[in-house]
Formats: C-alpha cells, structure tokens, sequence
C-alpha cells in the first residue's frame, strides 16, 4: 500500500500528524478557557489577537525573505517551543493565575494558526497541483489521527490535570514535527530574488495581495468563513455555559467532540482524492458548500432557541453540528483551499497563504466574535440573531465558486 504513496507524502502526513497532536492536546483547555472568560468579553481577546497577529506577521515575512527556504519550519516553530517552556515555568509559579491563562487563550490562538499555516506552506511546495488533489486528503488524514488520539489522552485521562501537562506533551509533539519537516523534498521551482529594503521585504505579504486577483479571493473567502465559524462558536458556548459552569466538565465537552468528529474526518479526507479529482464536483463543489453548511447550521441554531429544536439539550446540537462541521472543514475544504495555494508562487506561498491563515482568519474571527455582539446588544431577540448571518453564508458560497473557477483555468 505505501509503495503507492511518495516519499514526500509519508513525511508530509507524519509531520502533520505531530502537528494536530500538538495542537489537540491543548485544544480543549483552550476552549474551556474561551467558556470561562465568556461571549461578552471574548471580543476583545479576540481584537488583542489580531493586533498581536499584524506584528507577528511583519516579523515573520521579513524572516522568511533572508533565511533559507529548508529553515523556515526550524526558526518559526523553535520560537514557539521557547514559548512553551515560558509557560511552563509560569505555570509553576502561578498555578491558578486567571490572567497567566488568558494569555495563554490569546497565545493558543496564534500558536494554533501560525504552526498550521507554516506546514501547509512547506508542504505545498512539494506537490503540485494535480498531486496536491491525490495528497492532501491523505496527508490531512493523518493529522486528524494525531488529533483523534491527543483527544482521547484528554478525555480520559488529562482532563482535570490543568494546562501544564497538555504543554509540555505538545512541545515534546511539536519537536518531532519539527524532525519529519527536514525529511521533504521541495521541487525545485524558480523563484524571484528578494531583494529589496527592509520594508519592502516586511510588507510583500500586503503587496501580493494588493497585485494578485487569486489571492483577494482567497483573503475573502479566509475572511469571511472565519468570521461565521467564529459566530457559531459563539452560539455554541453560550450552549455550553448554560449547561455547566465547572471547567473540567467543560474540557471533557470539547474533548469528546474531537474524539467523535475525528473519526468521521477520515472518512471525508478519504473522500477527498475522488471528489477533488471529479469534473462534476471538485473544487467549486468543496469550497461552494461551505455556505451551505453554514446556512443550515445558523437556522438550527436558531430553531434550537425558539425551543423548537433540542430545547432540553443543546449539547446534542452542540455535537450534531460539531459531527459536520468539523470534519467537512479537516477533510474537505482544508485540502480544497491549499489545492488553490498550489497556483501561486513560491514566495506566494510563504508569505500570502501564511497572511491568509493567520491575520486574516484571525480578522475574521474577531469580527465574527463583534458581530455576535453587536446582534445581541442590539436587543436582536436570541432565536432572530443566527439568521441575521445567511446573508454572510450566501457571500461564502459565491465566493468559494469563483475562486474554483479561476484556479481551474490556471495552466498545470
């Protein structure tokens, strides 16, 4: 069986397995933390998340503009270790601190992008376009493992432990990652120079942007399918919360929905290959859905608070729609979106898909988190605020359609 799947592909799968393990882990404390701090304040953590992710951005495109290419994962996720041995030792000294927390919620969320994003831009460098739609799925497939099994770890055995031991297992995880990325192949592609002065190299991310049509589709549809994930998050916790107020309880919650909707994961990332390669479905099937999605899950939101739907128990919605949502997004529109990342250049690569899944994802769920917020301070009776984000699913579906039409015509 793995005689038919690459070299790159076994290491790229291993090296996103350590990847999702690392970020699993921690996954649940997180948002457990995300419940205790609450809807109404969660904004502005939100809003800091972002401020943070513009600064975080400039340093990283200029760090990427004057170290090799084989470097980049090396220098990025080393940082990040650092990071986890800061908290580590924190933790020891302020075990119950609700602020050393907090941090570590706004840490956690940069952390979360930032490993992901740089994975997906090592690996796509290794895959072209028409064996990114036969790799990816496989590729993603293994990761949703290493997450499955992180999960499982919390739910039976590290749920009442604290975010400490969570930590330390994903830094242990991250640098095995690190081992396996040093392992690709690149192909060998031209790509321009970058030269220039120091601003130019910092703020590249923005002018490819600015100059590329591809990659302001690809901003928008980043933008705005964070910003309805991030409002139905919204919705979710506000489920949660009135259910239990204890956060160990909490963390089994989240930990049990990674544990049932990875499984299913598998089933769409092996669903991938024949979809994405299909002339009826493939691209503009993947990302056009995901405002289908969306739709169906804020009317059953909605339905749920007019007591319609599940009005005993909105845990179960909670889970019903964590069953679809998630692994459609792991198993399909994931692959689907770096399949569109395989039509850019290199430099492109490195640096707009990286500013699309960190600050421009991050915009959107900060803005997604405003508008939850605003509906509701606007007196917007419970049961009316998820319709009023339709409109929004509507613009994903439209979106997502023209960036497939515009990638397949790009010459292989």
């Amino acid at each position: 069986m793995f005689r038919a799947f690459s070299k790159n592909t076994i290491f790229s799968g291993l090296f996103f397995f350590f990847v999702l393990f690392s970020l699993f882990i921690t996954r649940p404390f997180r948002s457990a933390i995300a419940a205790d701090i609450g809807t109404q304040n969660l904004p502005m953590y939100l809003v800091l998340i972002v401020l943070v992710m513009v600064a975080a951005n400039l340093i990283y495109s200029y760090t990427v503009s004057k170290v090799q290419e084989n470097r980049i994962v090396t220098y990025v996720y080393s940082f990040l270790l650092i990071n986890m041995f800061i908290f580590l030792l924190c933790y020891q000294v302020y075990p119950d601190s609700f602020i050393l927390r907090a941090s570590f919620y706004v840490w956690y969320n940069i952390f979360n992008f930032f490993v992901v994003a740089v994975f997906w831009a090592r690996t796509i460098n290794c895959f072209d376009k028409e064996e990114g739609k036969r790799n990816y799925g496989i590729i993603s497939a293994f990761g949703t493992f290493g997450g499955w099994l992180a999960g499982i770890l919390v739910t039976n055995f590290l749920y009442d432990q604290g975010e400490e031991v969570s930590i330390g297992l994903s830094a242990v995880s991250l640098g095995c990652a690190m081992f396996f990325s040093s392992k690709l192949s690149p192909k060998k592609v031209s790509a321009k120079a970058n030269i220039g002065i120091l601003m130019e190299q910092v703020f590249e991310q923005f002018k490819q942007i600015r100059l590329n049509r591809n990659i302001q589709y690809l901003v928008s549809y980043g933008f705005f399918w964070t910003c309805l994930s991030t409002a139905l998050y919204f919705f979710n916790l506000e489920i949660i919360n009135a259910y239990t107020e204890d956060t160990s309880r909490k963390v089994q919650i989240f930990s049990f929905a990674d544990n049932i909707v990875l499984p299913l994961t598998l089933f769409f990332q092996a669903s991938s290959i024949l979809i994405l390669t299909n002339k009826r479905l493939g691209l503009s099937f993947v990302l056009g859905l995901y405002g289908v999605f969306f739709a169906i899950s804020f009317t059953l939101m909605s339905l749920h608070f007019s007591q319609l739907l599940l009005p005993a128990s909105g845990i179960i919605l909670f889970y019903i729609i964590s069953l679809f949502q998630r692994p459609y997004e792991y198993g399909l529109n994931k692959p689907a979106r770096e399949v569109a990342y395989t039509t850019l250049s290199k430099t492109e690569k490195y640096k707009s898909t990286v500013i699309i899944d960190t600050l421009i994802n991050r915009s959107g769920d900060a803005s997604g988190g405003i508008l939850f917020n605003m509906i509701i301070s606007f007196g917007i009776i419970l049961y009316a605020a998820p319709l009023l984000m339709l409109p929004l699913a509507g613009i994903l579906v439209f979106i997502g359609i023209r960036i497939a039409n515009r990638v397949e015509i790009v010459k292989k």
